[in-house]
């Protein structure tokens, strides 16, 4: 095994990732309850004690709301966050030693990984996503960003397998229930990133870069998408732009409530 990701789930209710190497496992985001992060761990056969770090990615509760039990039941695990993320989730660390800040744009080696936070943009304080390296392979985790940053782009075309948010779609948030000032930020700068954007972020990147990559579509909305949708919707976008699954890519989508396979390269 050189590099591999399981989320455990992705969705507006709550986030977190397993990445792995030969050497070394640590967590993406904390969105969920403890049991469900132990429970989901023992289905894939981890063990607790193989976690070398657990690296948040903003403060917003799908993403920390699990953070407190986590820590106090796994008092070895690190957790990692960038300088303005530490300040608002601190409170939420059972043992504050245990919270390791960077600043966002440094990267972090943890066993034989290589850890890049890169900034985005979403409504909160500190926000970033992170590229892993190890053994010569390379992946993405891309979600709450209003759009996609040169350095996030700059990642995506060197990874090989890309796990990208496609929260919603946009006629959908348009027509729904939510209120508008909501509405606008969703579809703002500082918000998520639609089933359209993500399909042509994705071509654009296969067409700087054209080689076969492993996509998983993440994050969707509950109330404003379908797993259906944004698949086909990007699966279209990539196909339009002359790149066709099995051939360029294989596309999936990470459900909400679901442990998804174990994706390797």
């Amino acid at each position: 095994m050189a590099l591999s990701v399981c989320s455990f789930a992705s969705g507006s209710s709550g986030n977190c990732y397993l990445v792995r190497s030969s050497d070394t496992a640590i967590l993406i985001d904390a969105g969920i309850s403890t049991k469900r992060i132990h429970d989901s761990m023992g289905k894939i056969g981890v063990d607790r004690s193989s976690i070398d770090g657990v690296f948040i990615t903003h403060e917003h509760s799908d993403h920390v709301k699990g953070l407190r039990v986590l820590t106090k039941k796994n008092p070895d695990w690190r957790i990692y966050t960038s300088e303005g993320t530490g300040e608002q989730i601190k409170d939420s660390i059972f043992d504050q030693s245990r919270l390791n800040c960077f600043e966002a744009g440094d990267m972090i080696e943890v066993g034989d990984m290589k850890v890049q936070s890169i900034k985005i943009s979403h409504d909160a304080a500190d926000p970033v996503c992170y590229s892993v390296s190890a053994e010569g392979s390379n992946l993405l985790i891309m979600t709450d960003t209003g759009f996609v940053p040169n350095e996030a782009a700059s990642r995506m075309r060197g990874a090989d397998i890309i796990v990208m948010e496609a929260n919603h779609e946009v006629n959908m948030l348009k027509a729904g229930s939510y209120p508008y000032r909501l509405k606008m930020r969703i579809l703002g700068d500082r918000g998520h990133l639609s089933n359209e954007t993500a399909g042509e972020t994705l071509a654009e990147t296969m067409t700087q870069d054209p080689r076969y990559r492993k996509i998983y579509l993440a994050h969707l909305s509950r109330e404003n998408n379908f797993p259906r949708l944004a698949f086909q919707t990007v699966k279209n976008i990539l196909e339009e732009n002359h790149f066709y699954p099995g051939r360029d890519f294989s596309l999936d989508v990470m459900r909400r409530d679901e442990i998804s396979g174990m994706a390797t390269v």
